[in-house]
């Protein structure tokens, strides 16, 4: 999942549960029930504007990032004060599991090689793999659905 639909899951979670900690942590465990959900974002891997597996990998998270900030914007000035809190920790909490992925795969980290199995475990509960199109017709109502739900309750 693209991390803008993780964050997104996380603060909806999050704008529900008043304390802050718990929040995060709902949005972490968010991020690997989502992750279960075959989302078409692994194929990243091939695409052909940019001649690394660092540079697509990097790109894609750019792009991702820009679109969470625009989001993250919208979401947070469209909620009451009182909720902000908690969709600001679900959201990072939601977020954060790819973050220690990411630095794994930066830097080769050892103490983080479990983690890298639990999480590449997650994604392969369901075992289907999709295309880039279709991930987005999985990953876009999702998101769609998270901003609803952060937008009406």
């Amino acid at each position: 999942m693209y991390l803008t639909v993780h964050a997104a899951a996380g603060a909806a979670v999050g704008q529900f549960i008043p304390n802050v900690w718990i929040a995060f942590l709902a949005g972490f465990i968010s991020h690997f029930i989502l992750d279960m959900i075959p989302h078409g974002d692994e194929n990243i891997q091939h695409w052909k504007f940019f001649n690394t597996k660092l540079r697509r990998t990097i790109a894609a998270a750019l792009i991702d990032f820009g679109v969470l900030i625009a989001f993250s914007v919208y979401w947070l000035s469209t909620n009451q004060i009182a909720q902000i809190p908690g969709i600001m920790y679900g959201a990072a909490g939601a977020v954060l599991p790819d973050a220690l992925w990411g630095f794994h795969e930066l830097t080769g980290s050892k103490l983080l090689d479990w983690y890298r199995k639990l999480h590449n475990a997650a994604h392969h509960i369901i075992p289907k793999k999709l295309t880039i199109i279709q991930g987005f017709l999985v990953q876009v109502p999702l998101l769609a659905f998270c901003t609803w739900i952060l937008l009406h309750w």
